[in-house]
């Protein structure tokens, strides 16, 4: 009688693995939509309030002590980080980033990118989680009790 062996059945496990990835491939891709340009935010902003995005462009002036602006080459969005006391954000004009964050809309009219992560060649920078589940963790204001990253 044969016995099967664990090194007889390497190929087998490789092939079945590689197998499933193939098909099960199709199905991550239809369940993921292309993130918008800030120019298609801007034509219809209320199309996108409370939606993830993730859009790569340049960091420009900063308008605010936190807040900046951030050009796609399809326009401009302001993006807010979160108060400043909480993490401060410094990244020169012209830095090539990638930020992850959920449309708002602002008090002062327009929207805004609150952002939750943003990738810059050197390190990501994660605020927040991207789920957006719950408060933002500086909720409670400056002087609230507990850990600050």
């Amino acid at each position: 009688m044969r016995s099967i062996t664990t090194k007889g059945m390497l190929p087998f496990a490789v092939m079945a693995i590689m197998f499933a990835a193939i098909m099960t491939a199709p199905a991550a891709q239809a369940q993921t939509s292309a993130s918008p340009t800030i120019g298609q935010i801007q034509a219809n902003p209320s199309a996108f309030i409370g939606r993830v995005v993730t859009i790569t462009g340049a960091v420009g002036a900063y308008v605010d002590r936190n807040e900046f602006l951030f050009d796609d080459g399809t326009g401009q969005i302001v993006v807010d980080p979160g108060p400043p006391w909480f993490r401060q954000i410094t990244l020169a004009n012209g830095t090539r980033v990638t930020i992850t964050g959920k449309i708002d809309r602002m008090r002062r009219g327009g929207v805004d990118l609150d952002a939750c992560q943003i990738v810059t060649p050197t390190e990501t920078i994660q605020i927040r989680d991207c789920s957006f589940s719950g408060p933002p963790p500086w909720a409670g204001g400056p002087n609230r009790r507990g850990p600050r990253p």
